[in-house]
């Protein structure tokens, strides 16, 4: 599930998550995927570049389509600089960690340390919209102070510690350590604070 949220899963695990949706873009990412498997890694980019263009696309559609092509070692577009495309928080809980990520078209998901989950889609409700827009400006301003990871993965989050991302074109944006050294930092603190709006509305639906 935090793969899928961060938009880092593997091309298999992305194929099994949309095996059974006939409808595009997971045609065209299966498409995709079965020329990385022969070779054609051109090929493959080019349709991974349409998809993340395309304006029918999610915004974790996009953040997959990316993170496959920066995979296959082609750097992202200058032209898309860091543009935001989702967020993600996640504290510390009970020995796990609560995780929430919201994105560029609205929806939202929450994953509670139990397993739990509760999805938000309406992306047109004012109040959802509102406070997952003021998350992405506070994810904007915290991606255009720091670089990007360029590591297939996410380095491994102890269990005590918080994590804050910024989902972009480029790579995700990220800081993580103990959540009191994080609620230190003006940025940080402002980015826990928007998302705890919009986990509050999440767990309301």
């Amino acid at each position: 599930m935090r793969k899928l949220l961060y938009g880092q899963a593997s091309l298999d695990e992305w194929a099994r998550h949309g095996a059974d949706n006939a409808a595009e873009p997971w045609q065209s990412f299966e498409r995709a995927r079965l020329l990385i498997h022969a070779g054609e890694t051109e090929k493959a980019v080019t349709i991974w570049s349409e998809i993340a263009l395309a304006k029918g696309s999610s915004a974790r559609q996009a953040l997959q389509a990316l993170h496959f092509i920066r995979g296959a070692g082609y750097p992202p577009n200058p032209e898309a600089g860091k543009m935001v495309l989702g967020a993600v928080a996640e504290l510390p809980m009970h020995g796990a960690h609560d995780l929430l990520a919201a994105y560029r078209d609205g929806t939202a998901h929450y994953v509670n340390y139990t397993g739990r989950t509760a999805v938000r889609e309406d992306a047109s409700e004012p109040r959802m919209h509102a406070a997952v827009s003021h998350w992405l400006a506070v994810a904007q301003t915290m991606a255009d102070s720091i670089g990007p990871w360029h590591e297939a993965s996410l380095p491994p989050l102890p269990t005590a510690h918080a994590r804050i991302a910024a989902l972009t074109t480029s790579g995700p944006h990220f800081g993580q350590g103990p959540t009191e050294a994080l609620s230190d930092n003006p940025i940080a603190s402002a980015f826990l604070g928007a998302a705890t709006s919009v986990m509050l509305l999440v767990v309301d639906t």
